[in-house]
C-alpha cells in the first residue's frame, strides 16, 4: 500500500476516534445541561436525578453537577482542538457527499468495510478501492 494512503488512513482512524468521543461527550453535556435547565432553581434535585453524589459536605451534589458540566465542556474543547490539529477538516469538507459518507461510516462511526459496503451500495472490495482512491487525493496527504 502506498505510504501516503496508509498515513491518511491512520489519521482518519485517529480523527474517527476523536469524533466518537466528541459525540459521547456532547450527549453527556446535553443531559447535564437539560437537567440543570429543568431544575435551574434547585441544582441539587438535578444532581439527584442524574445520580451525582457530593464528595463531602463541602462539595454538595448541585455543585458537583456544575463542576462536571464545566469539565465536560473543557474536555470537548480539547478534543475539538486535537481533532482539528490533524489537519483533515478542510479536506473532509471538500469531499463529495458520497465520499464523505463512506469516510464517515468507516472511520467516524466505526463500521467495518463489510458492514458499510451495503449501506453505500458497493461491494467490500469496491469500498476498499474507493477509500484508497479518496485517500490518494493530493489534498489528503498532510
Amino acid at each position: 500500500m502506498d505510504e501516503r494512503i496508509k498515513r491518511t488512513k491512520d489519521k482518519l482512524r485517529v480523527y474517527g476516534s476523536y469524533s466518537r468521543e466528541i459525540s459521547k461527550l456532547r450527549v453527556w453535556l446535553l443531559d447535564l445541561s437539560t437537567y440543570l435547565w429543568l431544575h435551574e432553581d434547585w441544582p441539587e434535585q438535578a444532581a439527584r436525578e442524574m445520580r451525582i453524589r457530593g464528595l463531602d459536605n463541602k462539595h454538595p451534589p448541585g455543585q458537583q453537577l456544575c463542576v462536571q458540566k464545566a469539565a465536560v465542556e473543557a474536555q470537548l474543547e480539547q478534543l475539538y482542538t486535537a481533532r482539528s490539529a490533524l489537519g483533515l477538516d478542510d479536506w473532509l469538507d471538500s469531499l463529495s457527499q458520497d465520499d464523505r459518507q463512506i469516510i464517515q461510516l468507516v472511520y467516524e462511526e466505526g463500521y467495518s468495510y463489510q458492514a458499510a459496503a451495503p449501506m453505500v451500495n458497493m461491494s467490500k472490495t469496491g469500498l476498499q478501492y474507493r477509500i484508497d482512491q479518496i485517500c490518494k487525493s493530493p489534498y489528503a496527504y498532510g
